[in-house]
C-alpha cells in the first residue's frame, strides 16, 4: 500500500483511491489535485492511496475485501471522510451496489461496518482517457461531485431535469394535448411496452418533449389497477382503441420532425399496433412505414456518428444523457405492469427530454465531424428499411425445427460419448474427485469441535457415490484437460486474462499436439460444443417464431445499425451474423428456412466483395490481377507462400499459377488460414498459435505475404500514418473511426506501444470492413424502388446478414424477373471515387432457395422470364432425382 500527500497536515478529509498501475504522482496532481484546488479544496487537505489487484491483474471480491481491511482503517486514522474512487470493482464492495457507471456523479455512503461515517464516489481512472478522451467529460462530472460533497452542497444532477410536465389522462385531454403539439416544429417521442417482442409490445404509455425539460407523457393501453396485486402488478394492458385513434390521427398530420432513440424498436411497435390489421398486413405496414419514416432523427445514430471510435462506445440513452438526467432508472425496468403509473409516465417523459437533450448534445459534433451526409442519405434510410425487416421476419418451417433439434441432440450425444469414455477424460474426472474428496476431508475438520477425531471417508466408498463427472461445459475442467493434463501450450487468453477454452480455441489447439489420442478427445468435445452452442441459440429463438397463419412461422430478430466500429450492421436475438454457413450444421440449419405457400425465398450475395474492395481501394496491382489478369487468388497466394515447393511455377503467367489448383489442391488449400489472418493485422504469432506451424515456416509466409501485397500494405500504412495526424481514419462513405491512441504516437516509428498497434489492427481492418455498407446502400436504393412500383406487395425484404440482402418475393416469374433485374443493378454500384473502375466491376447474382435455404437455384443476371422458368424446371429436376 503506498501514499501521497500534496502539503503536510494533521488529517486528510478528501482521499483519492486509485489502482496501483496508475499511481503517477504528476498525473495524479495534474488529474485530480489541481482541479480539486482550483475549485476551493485546500492541498493539504487532500491524500491518495493505491488501490491493489493481484498478480494476475485482477481483482476479485475476496481480494478486495483483504485488502479493505488494511485500506479503510489506515484512511480512518487520517481522518478520511470523502473517497474519491477510481475504480468500479472497489467502489461496489465500498457500497454494495452492483453496477458502477449509473452512480457517477453521485455521493453514496460506505456499507462496510465501522465505516459508514464515510461516504464514496466513482471515480474515473486517469489512465482511460488515452484509450477512450470521451471519459474526460465523465472525469469533470466526478470531480464535480466530490467538491460539491466537500463543500457540503447538494447534488442536484437530474432533480430538476423536469420543469414543465403534463400528464394528460382523459381522450379529451389527450386529444387537446396532441392538437397543440401539431404546432411544434420538432418533437421527441418515445413508448414504454409489455415487451421487447413487437407483437406482444403494446403502447403501455407514450411521450412528445419539445425540449431539454418540458414535455406530456399519457398512458395509452396501460390500465392502472385500484390497488396493487399479490403478485405486485399495478395494472393491465388493455388496447385503447380510442388513444390509439388519437395517435393515429396525430402521426398522419403532424408535419414537424420526430426524434426517436433507436427508432426502429418504437416505430415498429407503433406501426404493427395502429395501422396492421394482423401480422401478414403487408398494405398497413407499408402505410404506417412511410408515416412513421417522413421525417426523423433518430438520436443513437447521432450519438453513434459523433462518437465512434476504437475504444467502443455505449449508445444506451440513459448513459449518453447521465449528466442531464442523473440516475433517473435505479434499475432497467423489465416490466412496465409492475411500476406505478404515475413514476411509469415520469420515467417515460424523462426518456423525452433526454431524447432532447442526446440530439442537441451530438448533432452539431456530427455535423462539424462531416458525418450529416452519411446520416441523412444511408443511416436514416436504413433505419426505416430494418423497420420493414424486423416487421417482416425470416420465415421458417416449425417441422424442419424440430427435426434439427433431434439431430443436434443426436449429434451431442455421439460426441458425448466419444469423450466421456475417453481414458484421458477418466483422469480429470480422478483429479476431480480426489479434490473433492480432500476438499470434503478438510471442511469436515475445519467444523468439528474435536477435529484430530475426524477421519477421511473411504476412498473407493467416495469414490463409488460420488465421483466427479466431466463437464465441457465447465471452463476449469476444460482448463485442467487442456493445458495440465494435456500439456498443451496456452494460446489465448479470456477477457479476464484466463486460458481460453472455447470452440475456436480447441480448433487451434489441434494443430498442436501430434497424439491422435489428444487429437480424437479435441475434436468430440468441438464437436459437442458447435451442437451445443446451436441448441443453446438458434433453436431457441427458432421455437419462439411466431405463427401468422400461413403455414410457417417467422423469425423477428433484431439488426443493430452502429454497433459495430466499421459502420456494418449488427444482429441480437439470434445473432444471424453468426449463423453457420458450412459443415453439416449449416446445411441443417438453413433447412429450417422456407417460405410458404405462392412465396419464394431468397437472397444476393455480393461477389467477395471485401476482396474486391482491397483491390479496388488500394490499387494493388497483385490484388486488380485476379480480376484483370484472370489469376485465381488462392492459388496466387499458394505460389508466394510454398515458393520453395513451387519453384516451376511463373509467377507472371496466370495459366501457370492457375495450375495449383488441379495439381497441388492441399497447398492451395494451405494457404487460406494465414491470409485471413494476415489480412486482418496478425503476424506469424497467429500462424504459431493457430496453425501450429514452426516459426521459420510462419515467418518466411508472412515475409512472402507482404512482399506479395506490398503496395496494400503501404496504403494501410499510409491511412495509419494520417490517423496519428488527425486522430481518426475515414472509411467507407466517410464514415468517420477515431483513433486516440494512434493520435498519441508517430506511427510508422519504433516507438509505438502495444496499445496503439492494436488500435491501428481495428483501424485497419475497418478501411475494409466499413464497405459492408454497400449492403445497407443497395438495399435502401431497391426497397425505394420496390415502394414506387405495381411490386410493393409482393416484394418483402427480411433480413441484411454479412455482405448478403435477404428478400421473400411472390412465386411469379414476372415479380422474380424484376427483381433480379433492379436488385442486382442495386448491388452493382460503385460510384464512391475510390471504388471506381474501368475494368473491375462488383456485382452479385440472386439465389432462390427452393424449397428451403439450403437448396439455392442461381439466377444468372438479366435472365429473362422464360429463363427463369426453365432454371426452375431444371432445379426441380435436380431435387426429384435426388430424391429418388
Amino acid at each position: 500500500m503506498r501514499h501521497l500527500v500534496f502539503d503536510q497536515s494533521a488529517t486528510y478529509p478528501v482521499a483519492l483511491l486509485v489502482k496501483a498501475s496508475a499511481f503517477n504522482t504528476l498525473e495524479i496532481q495534474s488529474s485530480y489535485v489541481a482541479p480539486l484546488t482550483n475549485a476551493g479544496i485546500p492541498r493539504e487537505e487532500i491524500i491518495s492511496f493505491t488501490l491493489a489487484y493481484n498478480e494476475k491483474g485482477k481483482a476479485p471480491v475476496k481480494f478486495i475485501k483483504e485488502y479493505l481491511e488494511q485500506l479503510l482503517p489506515a484512511l480512518d486514522s487520517v481522518g478520511s471522510r470523502l473517497l474519491y474512487c477510481a475504480d468500479a470493482n472497489y467502489f461496489k464492495i465500498l457500497t454494495g451496489q452492483k453496477k458502477a457507471e449509473a452512480h457517477l456523479g453521485y455521493v453514496l455512503p460506505c456499507v462496510l461496518g465501522g465505516y459508514e461515517h464515510m461516504q464514496v464516489m466513482l471515480g474515473v481512472n486517469h489512465k482511460s482517457i488515452i484509450y477512450d478522451p470521451k471519459n474526460a467529460d465523465k472525469l469533470s462530472l466526478s470531480i464535480s461531485a466530490l467538491v460539491g460533497a466537500y463543500m457540503g452542497t447538494e447534488n442536484q444532477m437530474g432533480k430538476n431535469v423536469l420543469k414543465d410536465a403534463h400528464y394528460p389522462g382523459s381522450v379529451e385531454d389527450i386529444k387537446s394535448w396532441l392538437e397543440r403539439l401539431m404546432d411544434y416544429e420538432s418533437l421527441s417521442c418515445d413508448i414504454e411496452a409489455a415487451s421487447l417482442r413487437f407483437e406482444q409490445a403494446g403502447i403501455g404509455t407514450i411521450t412528445f418533449s419539445w425540449d431539454e425539460h418540458s414535455g406530456i407523457a399519457f398512458p395509452v393501453d396501460y390500465r392502472p389497477f385500484a390497488e396493487p396485486t399479490e403478485d405486485g402488478l399495478y395494472g393491465e394492458m388493455v388496447p385503447n382503441h380510442r388513444v390509439r385513434w388519437l395517435l393515429r390521427w396525430f402521426f398522419e398530420n403532424y408535419q414537424g420532425t420526430l426524434k426517436w432513440h433507436n427508432s426502429p424498436y418504437d416505430t415498429k411497435v407503433l406501426i404493427y399496433n395502429l395501422w396492421m390489421d394482423n401480422l401478414l398486413d403487408t398494405a398497413g405496414l407499408l402505410h404506417g412505414l412511410h408515416l412513421m419514416h417522413k421525417k426523423i432523427h433518430d438520436t443513437k445514430i447521432i450519438a453513434y456518428l459523433a462518437t465512434n471510435s476504437t475504444a467502443g462506445n455505449s449508445l444506451s440513452l440513459k448513459e449518453l444523457a447521465h449528466e442531464h438526467a442523473g440516475n433517473y432508472a435505479q434499475e432497467e425496468i423489465k416490466n412496465i405492469l409492475k411500476i406505478p403509473l404515475p413514476q411509469l409516465l415520469e420515467y417515460n417523459l424523462v426518456d423525452g427530454v433526454c431524447t432532447n437533450y442526446v440530439f442537441n448534445k451530438f448533432y452539431p459534433i456530427m455535423v462539424a465531424d462531416q458525418q450529416e451526409e452519411l446520416y441523412r442519405t444511408l443511416m436514416m434510410p436504413s433505419q426505416k428499411v430494418i423497420t420493414q425487416v424486423e416487421l417482416t421476419g425470416m420465415p421458417l418451417n416449425a417441422e424442419q425445427v424440430q427435426k434439427a433439434r433431434t439431430e443436434l441432440e443426436t449429434i451431442k450425444g455421439n460426441h458425448e460419448l466419444d469423450f466421456l469414455g475417453h481414458p484421458i477424460i477418466r483422469k480429470v474426472e480422478d483429479r476431480l474427485t480426489l479434490e473433492a474428496w480432500e476438499k470434503d476431508y478438510a471442511d469436515r475438520k475445519a467444523k468439528a469441535k474435536n477435529p484430530d477425531k475426524i477421519m477421511p471417508k473411504d476412498w473407493n466408498d467416495y469414490q463409488a457415490n460420488k465421483r466427479a463427472v466431466f463437464n465441457p461445459n465447465s471452463p476449469k475442467q476444460l482448463q485442467i484437460l487442456f493445458y495440465d493434463i494435456m500439456g498443451l501450450p496456452i494460446i489465448d487468453l479470456t477477457d479476464t486474462k484466463q486460458p481460453a477454452t472455447g470452440g475456436k480455441t480447441i480448433k487451434k489447439l489441434v494443430n498442436h499436439t501430434k497424439d491422435e489420442e489428444h487429437v480424437k478427445a479435441l475434436k468430440a468435445i468441438r464437436g459437442w460444443s458447435e451442437a451445443e452452442k446451436i441448441l443453446s441459440t438458434f433453436i431457441p429463438a427458432f421455437e419462439r417464431a411466431i405463427d401468422k397463419g400461413d403455414g410457417v412461422v417467422y423469425l423477428h430478430g433484431s439488426f443493430n445499425l452502429g454497433g459495430t466500429v466499421s459502420g456494418r450492421l449488427s444482429s441480437s436475438d439470434p445473432n444471424l451474423q453468426n449463423i453457420p454457413s458450412g459443415s453439416t450444421y449449416g446445411k441443417l440449419i438453413k433447412k429450417c428456412f422456407e417460405a410458404p405457400q405462392g412465396w419464394l425465398f431468397s437472397g444476393a450475395d455480393f461477389n467477395s466483395l471485401e476482396d474486391y474492395i482491397s483491390a479496388l481501394t488500394t490499387k494493388d496491382p497483385n490484388k486488380l490481377d485476379v480480376y484483370l489478369k484472370g489469376f485465381d487468388g488462392h492459388s496466387l497466394r499458394a505460389a508466394y507462400y510454398f515458393r520453395d515447393q513451387l519453384p516451376h511455377i511463373d509467377l507472371s503467367d496466370p495459366e501457370s499459377v492457375n495450375s495449383i489448383k488441379e495439381e497441388y489442391p492441399e497447398l492451395r488449400q494451405d494457404s487460406k488460414s494465414p491470409t485471413f489472418l494476415l489480412t486482418y493485422g496478425g503476424t506469424y504469432h497467429g500462424m504459431i498459435n493457430n496453425l501450429g506451424w514452426s516459426e521459420e515456416q510462419s515467418k518466411k509466409i508472412e515475409a512472402n505475404y507482404h512482399e506479395l501485397y506490398k503496395v496494400s500494405d503501404e496504403w494501410v500504412q499510409g491511412k495509419l500514418t494520417q490517423a496519428s495526424k488527425d486522430g481518426y481514419v475515414t472509411v467507407a462513405f466517410g464514415l468517420r473511426v477515431r483513433t486516440p491512441m494512434l493520435a498519441q504516437c508517430m506511427w510508422g516509428s519504433n516507438r509505438v506501444p502495444y496499445e496503439a498497434q492494436a488500435e491501428g489492427r481495428t483501424a485497419g481492418n475497418a478501411l475494409g470492413q466499413s464497405y459492408g455498407l454497400l449492403t445497407n446502400r443497395a438495399c435502401n436504393e431497391f426497397m425505394e424502388k420496390v415502394w414506387a412500383s405495381p411490386y410493393k406487395l409482393d416484394i418483402k425484404p427480411v433480413a441484411m446478414i454479412h455482405d448478403a440482402i435477404y428478400l421473400l418475393i411472390r412465386n411469379d416469374p414476372e415479380v422474380v424477373a424484376w427483381v433480379n433485374r433492379e436488385l442486382i443493378k442495386s448491388m452493382q454500384w460503385q460510384e464512391l471515387p475510390e471504388i471506381q473502375h474501368d475494368q473491375v466491376k462488383i456485382g452479385a447474382e440472386l439465389d432462390i432457395f427452393y424449397p428451403t435455404w439450403a437448396d439455392p437455384m442461381k439466377i444468372h443476371n438479366d435472365a429473362t422470364e422464360a429463363e427463369i422458368v426453365e432454371l426452375a424446371r431444371k432445379h426441380q429436376e435436380k431435387l426429384d432425382n435426388k430424391g429418388a
